[in-house]
């Protein structure tokens, strides 16, 4: 059965982002799997694990979006947009995604979590960017080959030294735009670090043995619910086919989500309790980011001259885009 939307795609990428931290076997044994009993699938929902206390503390810092968030993207998309009106050009950013908004991107590190929502977001897709010129490149990320690297363990980054980027960034982080950058990677190295842990775990390998027992009663033969994934046809279309049916199905029967979770929300204030300083200095700059952001969405856009939006002897003050 062919793919109808590229919505099913998008999850499936989505499902095993955090999972390429290892490699991992599959095996589907039997194709024609068995549809298993009708009955709602209904896993805990992420507001749902968050009220339980069971959302990782390391996808809160990356992945929850909060009101806090959205006015300080906010804020750094009318900085920019003035910086680039400064030099000349207009800038048409996407909106903002308000607070809460379902569709912000997050992982599934243990692959599907439902079938009901999938493909969703695909009949709106963002039309492809136009080519606006060198001369609006130049003004957006400054000089070609003037940047700053950042690198961490796993990655590196780089970024504009100059351009409206560059300055909205500077006026929002002051000096604090390295260590920010360093930061986010440091967190994502250790959402790595904690998934490998998991793997070990006794409890989270007993859930994952469960899961594997139920989805063997439906003919279904997988290592782990990334396996699964994994082993489907590139043409299944992941809503209808009877193994993600059963992979959804057994997840609810067994609570595997809920004590993967759970698990995973350790594993990782583990590592966060061996790095105090990531969230000591995260939350230092991220209350700065939000000051400055909440003078900006009240019009006070030259509150910090130290900082110009754009070089040069007419630019006025304003705060930026953060990554």
């Amino acid at each position: 059965m062919a793919l109808s939307f590229h919505g099913t795609r998008r999850y499936v990428a989505a499902c095993v982002l955090t999972a390429t931290v290892g490699a991992t076997i599959w095996a589907l044994a039997d194709a024609r799997a068995q549809n298993p009993e009708s009955r709602p699938h209904r896993p805990p929902s992420p507001a749902a694990l968050a009220e339980q206390g069971l959302r990782p503390p390391i996808y809160t810092q990356l992945y929850a979006w909060t009101q806090g968030g959205e006015q300080i993207a906010t804020a750094q998309q009318q900085v920019l947009v003035a910086c680039m009106a400064e030099r000349g050009f207009t800038l048409e950013p996407a909106p903002v995604a308000k607070a809460g908004d379902a569709a912000v991107s997050r992982p599934t590190p243990f692959g599907l979590e439902t079938l009901e929502e999938i493909g969703a977001d695909s009949q709106t897709q963002a039309p492809p960017e136009q080519p606006q010129g060198e001369a609006f490149n130049r003004a957006l990320y400054g000089k070609p080959g003037n940047e700053i690297s950042v690198k961490g363990k796993l990655l590196k980054v780089t970024m504009p030294a100059s351009g409206c980027q560059a300055e909205a960034e500077k006026h929002m982080l002051g000096d604090g735009r390295v260590r920010w950058t360093e930061l986010r990677m440091q967190l994502n190295e250790g959402e790595q670090t904690a998934y490998k842990w998991l793997k070990h775990d006794s409890l989270f390998r007993k859930a994952n043995e469960g899961w594997r027992q139920c989805m063997l009663t439906n003919r279904v033969q997988a290592k782990d619910p990334l396996d699964l994934i994994r082993a489907l046809p590139p043409d299944a279309d992941i809503r209808t086919h009877p193994a993600t049916k059963a992979d959804v199905h057994c997840k609810q029967d067994t609570g595997y989500l809920r004590t993967a979770y759970a698990r995973l929300a350790v594993m990782q204030q583990r590592w966060l309790d061996d790095h105090p300083d990531v969230l000591k200095d995260r939350t230092a700059l991220r209350d700065r980011q939000l000051r400055i952001a909440r003078q900006v969405l009240q019009g006070r856009l030259a509150e910090h001259p130290a900082h110009p939006i754009c070089p040069g002897p007419a630019a006025p003050g304003a705060h930026g885009w953060v990554w």
